[in-house]
């Protein structure tokens, strides 16, 4: 079968990149639900959180889409380590300047046990850093998943690694904090939570800062913001602590959506440490049905295009990339579950410039500021967006999941 047609749709079912375990619903924007009203500023902007795997279809996947929306580099948090780290550091070749391949190391089962796991995870980084691997992640949920603390002793040797060699880590820690709240009416997950059974949203977060105290020349890229946007002070605090403190938005437009205020503060603030980032995940899912490459791509430059319209306009109602996450206001129902939007925080030139390609030039080493995409290229998503959409199907909430009864207008006054 041709790549045109593809038994992958990354497009619906990368949902596990964006929080990591068992998901009932979560899935990427669509192209038939982002609209274009006010045409972003271009930039080069390289997405430091992006999931590309090591398949050679799914570079060519991932190419394609970067292209369609003006991204000029992506950085791989799924190269791996071994013979997938290899396969990764080919594909990324095939395309010079388009990707950053970070590295993982492999434990199973009882190795997590072992006393000398550290010394084995500073000896797989240190093969993946010699093959031109740039950053080791995205490291998820050690602790969260009882694999071990993040400040056990025996990774001591893995943060010296790190240290040496001037490789950055994005570190995922945990989840957005209503996950470890009762799910209800104003609290509807899209996954399991955390209320019973796992450690608390801070304990993750406090053994994680028992590292950063320790090991003051780790550069850290804390995944998805370290999903703070709801303890704006404490993430203040980190910053201002730890002089190599970075965030990535990624998966963060519904969390930062419902603060803008605060995040336009926080990105005036410390705009040198911020690091735009999708979550997208080029990784290839079988689906029921083939899927034509143009859809795949359209799908990925809609979720592209979500963030550059949250960030650089003053649009309203724009879809949360991720279904699922909250926003400012509810659109519609789609697999039972609400769908949210929120407005744009239109955040200032030089800042954007930064975010959106300075800081990764200067924290990987790479050089995409004269990057242009090809002739022709445009935000413009096309005009069949603009038809309204019908009424039931995705629209209506299927059996079990109800929207709120609407409110009855008054009854019209009696004659006299």
């Amino acid at each position: 079968m041709q790549k045109s047609l593809l038994t992958v749709l990354v497009v619906l079912t990368v949902a596990a990149g964006a929080f990591g375990f068992g998901n009932q619903d979560q899935g990427m924007v669509t192209a038939d639900k982002v609209v274009v009203l006010e045409v972003p500023n271009f930039y080069p902007a390289v997405d430091a959180h992006t999931h590309v795997g090591s398949s050679e279809e799914s570079f060519d996947t991932a190419i394609n889409a970067m292209d369609a929306a003006g991204v000029a580099c992506s950085v791989n948090l799924s190269g791996g380590s071994g013979e997938n780290l290899d396969r990764a550091l080919a594909g990324a070749a095939k395309y010079p300047g388009r990707f950053v391949t970070f590295c993982g190391v492999s434990a199973r089962g009882d190795e997590w046990k072992a006393p000398d796991i550290g010394e084995k995870f500073a000896q797989q980084i240190q093969q993946a850093h010699d093959k031109g691997a740039a950053g080791f992640g995205e490291i998820v949920k050690w602790t969260l998943f009882s694999r071990i603390d993040w400040d056990d002793p025996r990774l001591e040797p893995v943060w010296n690694k790190l240290e040496e060699l001037k490789m950055p880590i994005n570190w995922h820690v945990g989840d957005p904090s209503r996950y470890w709240r009762p799910q209800g009416p104003y609290n509807t997950l899209e996954s399991n939570g955390y209320m019973t059974g796992f450690p608390s949203k801070q304990e993750c977060l406090f053994k994680q800062e028992h590292v950063l105290e320790k090991h003051p020349n780790l550069i850290v890229i804390a995944a998805h913001s370290n999903y703070l946007a709801d303890q704006v002070p404490y993430l203040m605090y980190r910053f201002q602590k730890y002089p190599n403190y970075y965030i990535d938005l990624s998966a963060t437009c519904g969390e930062w959506g419902r603060v803008p205020e605060e995040f336009v503060d926080i990105c005036k603030m410390y705009p040198d440490r911020i690091l735009y980032g999708t979550d997208a995940g080029y990784r290839g899912g079988r689906t029921e049905e083939p899927v034509d490459m143009d859809t795949v791509v359209r799908n990925f430059k809609a979720f592209q295009v979500a963030h550059f319209l949250f960030y650089g306009t003053r649009q309203r109602g724009i879809p949360i990339p991720w279904n699922g996450n909250y926003g400012k206001y509810i659109t519609h129902w789609e697999n039972g579950f609400t769908r949210y939007a929120h407005d744009g925080v239109n955040l200032p030139d030089d800042i954007l410039r930064k975010i959106y390609y300075q800081n990764a030039e200067r924290l990987f080493g790479i050089k995409v500021a004269d990057w242009k995409p090809a002739e022709g290229f445009t935000y413009k998503m096309g005009t069949e967006d603009l038809q309204p959409r019908e009424r039931g199907g995705a629209n209506e909430p299927p059996a079990g999941r109800r929207r709120p009864p609407a409110t009855e207008a008054p009854a019209p006054a009696p004659a006299n």
